[in-house]
Protein backbone atom coordinates (compact mmCIF):
# COMPACT_ATOMS: atom_id res chain seq x y z
CA UNK A 1 0.00 0.00 0.00
CA UNK A 2 2.75 2.74 0.85
CA UNK A 3 4.54 2.11 -2.43
CA UNK A 4 1.13 2.41 -4.32
CA UNK A 5 0.47 5.78 -2.39
CA UNK A 6 4.07 6.95 -3.06
CA UNK A 7 3.94 6.04 -6.82
CA UNK A 8 0.43 7.97 -6.53
CA UNK A 9 2.06 10.80 -4.68
CA UNK A 10 4.21 11.29 -8.27
CA UNK A 11 2.20 10.37 -10.61
CA UNK A 12 -1.12 12.85 -9.68
CA UNK A 13 1.25 16.04 -9.52
CA UNK A 14 2.67 15.17 -12.76
CA UNK A 15 -1.11 14.62 -14.58
CA UNK A 16 -2.08 17.66 -13.01
CA UNK A 17 0.33 19.87 -14.19
CA UNK A 18 -0.21 18.19 -17.46
CA UNK A 19 -3.39 19.78 -17.41
CA UNK A 20 -2.82 23.14 -15.95
CA UNK A 21 -0.44 23.37 -19.32
CA UNK A 22 -3.05 22.92 -21.48
CA UNK A 23 -2.48 21.41 -25.19
CA UNK A 24 1.37 21.05 -24.57
CA UNK A 25 1.29 19.31 -21.69
CA UNK A 26 -1.40 17.05 -22.50
CA UNK A 27 -0.35 16.03 -25.75
CA UNK A 28 3.11 15.44 -24.71
CA UNK A 29 1.44 12.91 -21.85
CA UNK A 30 -1.06 11.00 -24.62
CA UNK A 31 2.36 10.66 -26.70
CA UNK A 32 4.69 9.21 -23.89
CA UNK A 33 1.53 6.92 -22.48
CA UNK A 34 1.40 5.86 -26.38
CA UNK A 35 5.13 5.09 -26.64
CA UNK A 36 5.62 3.23 -23.05
CA UNK A 37 2.81 1.29 -23.90
CA UNK A 38 3.48 0.06 -27.24
CA UNK A 39 6.35 -0.94 -25.61
CA UNK A 40 4.16 -2.57 -22.98
CA UNK A 41 2.25 -4.44 -26.10
CA UNK A 42 5.82 -5.73 -27.71
CA UNK A 43 6.40 -7.10 -24.63
CA UNK A 44 3.50 -9.24 -23.96
CA UNK A 45 3.72 -10.29 -27.38
CA UNK A 46 6.58 -12.12 -26.88
CA UNK A 47 6.26 -13.75 -23.26
CA UNK A 48 8.79 -16.32 -23.92
CA UNK A 49 11.77 -13.67 -23.81
CA UNK A 50 11.84 -13.86 -27.39
CA UNK A 51 14.33 -10.80 -29.39
CA UNK A 52 11.76 -8.17 -30.51
CA UNK A 53 10.96 -7.96 -34.59
CA UNK A 54 11.84 -4.64 -35.52
CA UNK A 55 8.84 -4.14 -37.43
CA UNK A 56 6.49 -4.94 -34.71
CA UNK A 57 8.20 -2.79 -32.63
CA UNK A 58 7.87 0.06 -34.64
CA UNK A 59 4.12 -0.48 -35.37
CA UNK A 60 3.29 -0.70 -31.70
CA UNK A 61 5.01 1.89 -30.38
CA UNK A 62 4.99 4.45 -33.43
CA UNK A 63 1.33 3.40 -34.07
CA UNK A 64 -0.31 4.46 -30.81
CA UNK A 65 1.94 7.77 -30.87
CA UNK A 66 1.01 8.81 -34.35
CA UNK A 67 -2.94 8.13 -33.52
CA UNK A 68 -2.54 10.26 -30.64
CA UNK A 69 -0.84 12.81 -32.36
CA UNK A 70 -3.20 12.62 -34.65
CA UNK A 71 -5.08 14.99 -32.73
CA UNK A 72 -3.22 17.90 -32.88
CA UNK A 73 -4.37 18.53 -36.49
CA UNK A 74 -7.77 17.74 -35.13
CA UNK A 75 -7.89 20.59 -33.75
CA UNK A 76 -9.81 23.75 -35.58
CA UNK A 77 -10.26 26.96 -34.23
CA UNK A 78 -9.59 25.33 -30.78
CA UNK A 79 -12.31 22.88 -31.14
CA UNK A 80 -13.45 19.87 -33.34
CA UNK A 81 -16.98 19.38 -34.12
CA UNK A 82 -18.99 16.47 -34.38
CA UNK A 83 -20.06 16.58 -38.11
CA UNK A 84 -16.17 16.06 -39.57
CA UNK A 85 -16.46 12.81 -40.99
CA UNK A 86 -12.93 11.61 -40.63
CA UNK A 87 -12.52 11.32 -36.90
CA UNK A 88 -16.35 9.93 -36.76
CA UNK A 89 -15.99 7.22 -38.82
CA UNK A 90 -12.30 6.45 -36.60
CA UNK A 91 -14.38 6.14 -33.82
CA UNK A 92 -17.31 3.59 -35.18
CA UNK A 93 -14.10 1.65 -36.99
CA UNK A 94 -12.24 1.65 -33.18
CA UNK A 95 -15.44 0.93 -31.30
CA UNK A 96 -16.26 -2.15 -33.65
CA UNK A 97 -12.21 -3.17 -33.37
CA UNK A 98 -13.14 -3.37 -29.36
CA UNK A 99 -16.83 -4.93 -29.83
CA UNK A 100 -14.88 -7.61 -31.69
CA UNK A 101 -12.22 -7.68 -28.99
CA UNK A 102 -14.09 -8.38 -26.41
CA UNK A 103 -16.57 -11.05 -28.48
CA UNK A 104 -13.75 -13.16 -27.86
CA UNK A 105 -12.77 -13.04 -24.72
CA UNK A 106 -14.01 -16.45 -23.31
CA UNK A 107 -11.87 -18.04 -25.87
CA UNK A 108 -8.73 -20.47 -25.43
CA UNK A 109 -5.17 -18.43 -25.45
CA UNK A 110 -3.31 -22.07 -26.23
CA UNK A 111 -2.59 -20.85 -29.86
CA UNK A 112 -1.78 -17.53 -29.24
CA UNK A 113 0.97 -16.41 -31.97
CA UNK A 114 3.30 -12.83 -31.00
CA UNK A 115 1.43 -11.96 -34.76
CA UNK A 116 -1.82 -12.45 -33.18
CA UNK A 117 -4.42 -9.49 -34.24
CA UNK A 118 -5.74 -8.87 -30.79
CA UNK A 119 -2.81 -7.52 -29.99
CA UNK A 120 -2.83 -5.03 -32.99
CA UNK A 121 -6.58 -4.29 -32.23
CA UNK A 122 -5.61 -3.13 -28.80
CA UNK A 123 -3.06 -1.11 -29.84
CA UNK A 124 -5.23 0.60 -32.33
CA UNK A 125 -7.40 1.20 -29.56
CA UNK A 126 -4.96 2.77 -26.89
CA UNK A 127 -3.70 4.88 -29.59
CA UNK A 128 -6.92 6.54 -30.80
CA UNK A 129 -8.29 6.81 -27.39
CA UNK A 130 -5.31 8.78 -26.01
CA UNK A 131 -5.83 10.61 -29.45
CA UNK A 132 -9.25 12.13 -27.80
CA UNK A 133 -7.10 13.43 -24.79
CA UNK A 134 -5.33 16.67 -26.75
CA UNK A 135 -8.44 17.60 -28.05
CA UNK A 136 -10.72 17.38 -25.02
CA UNK A 137 -8.39 19.75 -23.34
CA UNK A 138 -8.67 22.23 -25.97
CA UNK A 139 -12.86 22.70 -25.60
CA UNK A 140 -13.79 25.73 -23.84
CA UNK A 141 -14.25 23.57 -20.40
CA UNK A 142 -11.23 21.43 -21.51
CA UNK A 143 -9.03 21.14 -18.58
CA UNK A 144 -12.55 20.88 -15.82
CA UNK A 145 -13.63 18.17 -18.52
CA UNK A 146 -10.42 16.02 -18.56
CA UNK A 147 -9.97 16.81 -14.89
CA UNK A 148 -13.93 15.19 -14.26
CA UNK A 149 -13.29 12.03 -16.91
CA UNK A 150 -10.29 10.83 -14.50
CA UNK A 151 -11.59 12.05 -11.56
CA UNK A 152 -14.93 10.12 -12.34
CA UNK A 153 -13.23 6.86 -13.42
CA UNK A 154 -11.12 6.78 -9.89
CA UNK A 155 -14.49 7.08 -8.16
CA UNK A 156 -15.55 4.30 -10.24
CA UNK A 157 -12.84 1.94 -9.35
CA UNK A 158 -12.92 3.29 -5.90
CA UNK A 159 -16.55 2.56 -5.17
CA UNK A 160 -16.55 -1.20 -7.31
CA UNK A 161 -13.63 -2.10 -5.12
CA UNK A 162 -15.14 -1.45 -1.56
CA UNK A 163 -18.48 -2.50 -2.85
CA UNK A 164 -17.00 -5.76 -4.05
CA UNK A 165 -15.21 -6.35 -1.15
CA UNK A 166 -18.16 -5.43 0.88
CA UNK A 167 -20.80 -7.33 -0.55
CA UNK A 168 -19.43 -8.38 -3.78
CA UNK A 169 -20.73 -12.64 -4.27
CA UNK A 170 -21.25 -13.14 -8.14
CA UNK A 171 -18.34 -12.73 -10.35
CA UNK A 172 -18.83 -10.41 -13.33
CA UNK A 173 -15.80 -12.39 -15.32
CA UNK A 174 -13.91 -14.86 -13.69
CA UNK A 175 -12.09 -16.53 -16.68
CA UNK A 176 -10.38 -13.19 -16.57
CA UNK A 177 -10.86 -10.81 -13.42
CA UNK A 178 -11.52 -13.23 -10.78
CA UNK A 179 -11.89 -10.70 -7.75
CA UNK A 180 -14.41 -8.53 -9.99
CA UNK A 181 -17.71 -8.75 -8.81
CA UNK A 182 -21.30 -7.60 -10.49
CA UNK A 183 -22.56 -6.27 -7.06
CA UNK A 184 -19.06 -3.73 -7.31
CA UNK A 185 -19.69 -3.09 -10.92
CA UNK A 186 -23.34 -1.68 -9.83
CA UNK A 187 -21.53 -0.38 -7.38
CA UNK A 188 -18.96 1.71 -9.57
CA UNK A 189 -21.68 2.99 -11.81
CA UNK A 190 -23.94 4.54 -9.12
CA UNK A 191 -20.81 5.80 -7.92
CA UNK A 192 -19.62 7.14 -11.34
CA UNK A 193 -23.01 8.76 -11.55
CA UNK A 194 -23.09 10.61 -7.99
CA UNK A 195 -19.12 11.88 -8.76
CA UNK A 196 -20.50 13.35 -12.42
CA UNK A 197 -22.77 14.91 -10.24
CA UNK A 198 -21.00 16.55 -8.13
CA UNK A 199 -18.17 17.46 -9.88
CA UNK A 200 -19.74 18.94 -12.60
CA UNK A 201 -21.50 21.44 -9.52
CA UNK A 202 -17.93 22.02 -8.43
CA UNK A 203 -16.26 22.71 -11.40
CA UNK A 204 -19.57 24.86 -13.09
CA UNK A 205 -19.61 22.55 -16.32
CA UNK A 206 -22.97 23.44 -17.98
CA UNK A 207 -23.86 19.71 -18.27
CA UNK A 208 -27.55 19.26 -16.54
CA UNK A 209 -28.01 17.17 -13.62
CA UNK A 210 -29.51 14.47 -15.27
CA UNK A 211 -27.20 14.42 -18.34
CA UNK A 212 -23.90 14.62 -16.36
CA UNK A 213 -25.37 11.58 -13.76
CA UNK A 214 -26.10 9.56 -17.41
CA UNK A 215 -22.55 10.65 -18.24
CA UNK A 216 -21.21 9.52 -14.75
CA UNK A 217 -22.99 6.12 -15.09
CA UNK A 218 -21.74 5.66 -18.56
CA UNK A 219 -18.04 6.10 -17.13
CA UNK A 220 -18.84 3.81 -14.54
CA UNK A 221 -19.92 0.98 -17.26
CA UNK A 222 -17.08 1.95 -19.93
CA UNK A 223 -14.95 2.46 -17.46
CA UNK A 224 -15.03 -1.75 -16.50
CA UNK A 225 -15.54 -2.57 -19.83
CA UNK A 226 -11.67 -1.32 -20.07
CA UNK A 227 -10.54 -2.85 -17.57
CA UNK A 228 -11.75 -5.89 -18.35
CA UNK A 229 -10.67 -5.79 -22.20
CA UNK A 230 -6.89 -4.77 -20.88
CA UNK A 231 -7.50 -7.73 -18.20
CA UNK A 232 -7.76 -10.16 -20.85
CA UNK A 233 -5.38 -8.67 -23.15
CA UNK A 234 -2.81 -9.83 -20.34
CA UNK A 235 -4.65 -13.32 -19.95
CA UNK A 236 -4.14 -14.46 -23.47
CA UNK A 237 -0.29 -12.84 -22.97
CA UNK A 238 0.07 -14.73 -19.68
CA UNK A 239 1.24 -11.92 -17.64
CA UNK A 240 -0.18 -10.69 -14.30
CA UNK A 241 0.88 -6.81 -15.24
CA UNK A 242 1.48 -5.13 -18.79
CA UNK A 243 4.53 -3.92 -16.92
CA UNK A 244 6.68 -2.40 -13.99
CA UNK A 245 6.87 1.35 -14.94
CA UNK A 246 4.36 2.38 -11.90
CA UNK A 247 5.68 0.12 -8.21
CA UNK A 248 2.43 -0.70 -6.53
CA UNK A 249 0.33 -1.03 -10.02
CA UNK A 250 2.13 -2.17 -12.81
CA UNK A 251 2.46 -0.50 -16.33
CA UNK A 252 0.84 2.17 -18.12
CA UNK A 253 -1.98 0.12 -19.74
CA UNK A 254 -2.63 -1.42 -15.88
CA UNK A 255 -3.28 2.28 -14.72
CA UNK A 256 -4.94 4.09 -17.54
CA UNK A 257 -7.60 0.95 -18.52
CA UNK A 258 -10.51 2.62 -16.99
CA UNK A 259 -8.77 5.69 -17.70
CA UNK A 260 -8.65 5.55 -21.54
CA UNK A 261 -11.70 4.74 -23.02
CA UNK A 262 -13.18 7.03 -20.62
CA UNK A 263 -11.55 10.00 -21.98
CA UNK A 264 -13.16 9.41 -25.70
CA UNK A 265 -16.91 9.07 -23.95
CA UNK A 266 -16.88 12.43 -22.15
CA UNK A 267 -15.03 14.27 -25.01
CA UNK A 268 -17.89 13.11 -27.55
CA UNK A 269 -20.31 13.29 -24.63
CA UNK A 270 -19.38 17.48 -24.23
CA UNK A 271 -19.43 17.80 -28.02
CA UNK A 272 -23.17 16.37 -28.52
CA UNK A 273 -23.87 18.75 -25.90
CA UNK A 274 -22.57 21.78 -27.34
CA UNK A 275 -19.87 22.55 -24.35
Amino acid sequence: MRTRLVSAGVGIPVVLLAIWLGLPGIAVLAVAAGVIGGIELDRMMRPDGSRTGGTRLVSLVVGPVVLAAVAMWMVTDNRITGDQLPITLTIIFTLALLLRGTATLGRSSSKRKASDWVFWVFAAYVGLALAHAPVLVQLDRGRELILLAILTTFAVDTFALFVGISIGRRRLAPSISPKKSWEGAIGGVVGGAITAIALNAAFEIPFTTLSVGILGAFLGVSGVLGDLYESWIKRRAGVKDSGTLIPGHGGILDRLDSVIPNLAVVYWAAVWSGI
